[in-house]
């Protein structure tokens, strides 16, 4: 079965080994680059997983240290990056990404298939030599590449980041971009056995950490038997706070693809799950049927869906700018701009006035996103405690934490940040890692 990645390429490339890989990672990232967001290849894209890690490797190494490669180029390309030059720009960043960053893959292979990329596309052929030239070059130079804050963010969120949470804490996310994420999984039940198969730690509640693996998730064991779900330790937070359990009617809004109402639905509340996009509640739909969970699914728009006090816990999880997610998303930060955050921040306050009206007199509402930026966390309840008297905070406390108490904010929030250290159990060792930025919020309603 050949690769789909082979589909477009030139005749005279076909057979050129490693071509495949680093034609299609240049392809998608040069996507990434005009603004989409970046989808990981797999099996439909390379038919062997050593060949889709190694595309899907390259593209996120180039996406980590955009900053640091940006300003390598600056100092080699004195016009900028050529106009309309296709691959051009997308073919050069997966090369020096090679060359610095994966010099296992070697140093001819990530200028000659850089350079043969650039060949193959008519718009970016006429920069052949310009791109052997600034290949060869970084690779001889091995110019050296700090991993400070500055070199790798973009100047609004270094200048946002530094006013908000302070160097220390800046210093902390920088790196957890260059280290990537660990996988974290939510089990379905307790089992010292699958974790241990799994290769797996605990980390905090029903959440594990795999911090090396080999092999896909839907190879791990238990995977077929919905055993787990893949789902960020700091995701995890908000469904455990809203307290649901039987008896309980709980609504997560903006659901899919399922993480929350798979954590609602076994803790035995009766659930709801709603989102706007159709083809995501099917999704959803699908991981809820490997998990054995049920819940209600329901399409429509989390600013006016439901009836005044239907439920007795809300759960928004709010459209938002994602910036928390970056050692996941990288390119999240290089699509940000400030106008972004209050965009977003008007969204999120018509959803949060919709959920105070569907939310039960004695009820529990949890706000959550995964922004780092204040607009979309701290600033958005305060402002909506200020619309609705008939809410109060209701203080996260540290036993709901198992006692870990680092992201309890003064005021009762819970704040993660990329670099915060995960709660790993004194009894257990081998857990590494932070985990993404997430922004907690949980009110009750007045009787």
């Amino acid at each position: 079965m050949p690769d789909k990645s082979q589909k477009n390429q030139p005749d005279g490339q076909r057979d050129l080994k490693g071509f495949a890989i680093r034609h299609a990672a240049a392809q998608r990232l040069n996507a990434v680059l005009a603004g989409d967001a970046f989808e990981p290849f797999g099996p439909g894209d390379f038919v062997e997983g050593r060949d889709r890690a190694l595309a899907n490797r390259l593209v996120t190494l180039a996406l980590r240290h955009h900053g640091q490669l940006d300003a390598l180029f600056a100092e080699r390309l004195q016009k900028g990056w050529p106009k309309r030059s296709g691959l051009f720009e997308a073919a050069l960043r997966i090369g020096a990404a090679q060359l610095l960053f994966l010099p296992g893959q070697g140093d001819h292979s990530a200028v000659h298939l850089s350079v043969e990329i650039v060949k193959a596309d008519k718009r970016a052929r006429p920069f052949a030599k310009l791109a052997n030239a600034v290949l060869r070059g970084i690779g001889r130079e091995r110019p050296a590449v700090p991993e400070t804050p500055e070199a790798l963010l973009p100047p609004v969120l270094l200048k946002r980041w530094r006013k908000a949470y302070g160097v220390e804490v800046l210093n902390g996310i920088a790196q957890a971009l260059v280290d990537g994420p660990a996988l974290d999984l939510t089990l379905r039940q307790d089992d010292p056995d699958l974790i241990e198969a799994l290769g797996a730690a605990r980390v905090l509640g029903d959440t594990v950490r795999i911090t090396h693996r080999d092999r896909a998730v839907s190879d791990l064991p238990g995977y077929e038997e919905g055993a787990f779900w893949v789902q960020d330790m700091a995701a995890a937070l908000p469904a455990r706070l809203l307290g649901a359990g039987p008896g309980d009617h709980a609504i997560d809004l903006c659901a899919a693809p399922g993480g929350k109402t798979a954590q609602l639905a076994k803790a035995g509340a009766r659930v709801t799950a709603l989102d706007l996009d159709e083809a995501r509640l099917e999704r959803l739909a699908g991981n809820l049927a490997r998990l054995r969970c049920e819940a209600e699914l329901a399409t429509g728009d989390a600013r006016s869906f439901g009836e005044d006090g239907a439920y007795s816990h809300v759960l928004l999880d709010a459209p938002c700018s994602a910036t928390g997610t970056l050692r996941r998303h990288p390119e999240v930060i290089w699509h940000r701009e400030a106008a972004d955050f209050r965009e977003r921040a008007r969204l999120q306050a018509a959803m949060l006035d919709n959920a105070a009206r569907i939310t039960a007199p004695g009820g529990t509402l949890v706000y959550c996103t995964c922004s780092l930026e204040p607009e979309e966390g701290e600033d958005q309840a305060k402002a909506f405690l200020a619309r609705h008297a008939g809410f109060r905070l209701k203080p996260v406390e540290a036993d709901e934490m198992a006692g870990w108490t680092a992201p309890i904010t003064q005021l009762g929030h819970v704040r993660t940040v990329p670099g915060m250290p995960v709660p790993t159990p004194d009894s257990l060792t081998g857990v590494s890692g932070t985990m993404d930025g997430f922004f907690i919020a949980r009110f009750t309603r007045d009787l």
